[in-house]
């Protein structure tokens, strides 16, 4: 499935870099193009947190459309 900038998402599977984030949601900032195929999604951590440590990213077949 290929993802679009602000598609909202919902995380559906993660990695251990990512677990306890599966069932929340988050809008697309990056489609993967340019980190290699990782959809990165902002709005899964705090504002602040994303700020400092920067978005989380998944593998497309981890997120699904909201």
């Amino acid at each position: 499935m290929r993802f679009k900038k602000g598609d909202p998402v919902i995380v559906v599977a993660a990695g251990p870099e990512n677990a306890g984030t599966v069932g929340k949601a988050g809008v697309v900032v990056d489609d993967g193009a340019l980190s290699g195929g990782d959809v990165a999604v902002k709005g899964i951590d705090h504002p602040v947190t994303e700020a400092i440590k920067g978005y989380r990213s998944y593998t497309p077949d981890q997120l699904r459309k909201a």
